[in-house]
């Protein structure tokens, strides 16, 4: 017998009552409606993973955006559902989205906007899809709406949101925008310099490490010789090895190999 097809994402008849209700209990107040305040706010606390899904997400829809034939615009929002960057098929498409007041800053979470395919990827933790005048904000009703959340390190770090005219089929959608958040997640986020730089001092300090040994962990991994690392850092041979046998002894490895395999995991 073959096991039914699991669905991967979900709509809002997928939506207990008690849910559907929480999502119409929206609450409004002037900071969330200033759109300059939340976006201050948005940049003051922009955390690395944010900043590189902002730059990922960019660098895709770049690639990908010439092959997309019809009008669209593009959400990407953090954690907490604020968006962070948007990205629109035209000029005019954008000046729409400001008109709406649809612009980073803007929380499509569902305590201040309601039902969308971002707050609803945020109730249900997977795909959403949200049709046209299914929307709770009257500014999304010309809109098909496909949602994705970005996983990274074991967690959801952001939402990446497709938006089509309600003319356009929307299934066809479900696996690009899959595509789409592994692409960011996977491909561009792992590329990203600072990201790398942030998860290796994240592994140092699990290991206790100094900031001495930091350094020179960090340049043994990138496999300088202790004479390299030694002229580098200012200090003598000798000193850079018995660093390392330090840094070894807190990450219970024996040799380059265990160690740089143990910080790749």
């Amino acid at each position: 017998m073959i096991a039914p097809k699991i669905k991967q994402w979900c709509e809002p008849k997928d939506l207990q009552e008690t849910q559907l209700e929480s999502f119409r209990q929206r609450l409004f107040s002037e900071a969330t409606a200033n759109n300059e305040f939340i976006l201050s706010q948005v940049k003051e606390n922009m955390s690395v993973y944010n900043e590189a899904m902002v730059y990922s997400t960019r660098a895709e829809m770049s690639e990908i955006g010439q092959y997309i034939p019809i009008p669209y615009i593009v959400f990407l929002a953090n954690a907490e559902g604020c968006v962070l960057d948007l990205i629109c098929s035209s000029e005019k498409l954008e000046s729409e989205m400001q008109q709406a007041g649809l612009c980073p800053g803007v929380n499509l979470g569902k305590s201040v906007s309601g039902l969308n395919a971002v707050s609803l990827s945020m109730e249900m933790n997977c795909m959403g899809i949200v049709r046209g005048e299914e929307h709770t904000d009257p500014a999304f009703e010309k809109w098909n709406c496909v949602c994705a959340p970005l996983f990274v390190d074991g967690s959801i770090q952001g939402y990446v949101d497709i938006s089509f005219g309600v003319e356009q089929q929307i299934e066809f959608a479900i696996p690009f925008v899959q595509q789409l958040a592994e692409n960011v997640t996977d491909k561009w986020m792992n590329q990203n310099i600072d990201l790398q730089k942030y998860r290796l001092d994240m592994s140092f300090g699990e290991y206790k490490l100094t900031a001495r040994e930091k350094d020179v962990a960090s340049l043994w991994l990138s496999e300088k010789s202790a004479l390299h690392i030694s002229s580098e850092l200012g200090i003598s041979e000798g000193s850079v090895r018995n660093v390392v046998k330090s840094i070894y002894f807190k990450m219970n490895v024996n040799d380059r190999w265990q160690f740089t395999k143990k910080l790749m995991h």
